[in-house]
């Protein structure tokens, strides 16, 4: 099967495997993920760049619901 669009990712996801252009569930609300960084040289979590401006901590314990876009279609 040839996913075109928006699919939901099968599991709730944690900091390493977000991509950028994922769509995540923050706050109550979708957003876009702009950009990830790693905060200092520990790696512990990723900091999510949202499109709404914002910044979320993600830590490695945690999870989110994720959207991500198949690139065809």
């Amino acid at each position: 099967m040839t996913r075109t669009g928006w699919y939901e990712l099968p599991h709730e996801n944690g900091p390493f495997d977000l991509r950028r252009g994922d769509r995540v569930l923050h706050g109550g609300r979708w957003a876009t993920i702009v950009e990830l960084y790693t905060p200092g040289t520990t790696g512990h979590g990723r900091v999510l760049h949202l499109d709404d401006g914002r910044l979320q901590l993600l830590r490695p314990t945690e999870r989110v619901r994720t959207y991500r876009h198949s690139g065809t279609g």
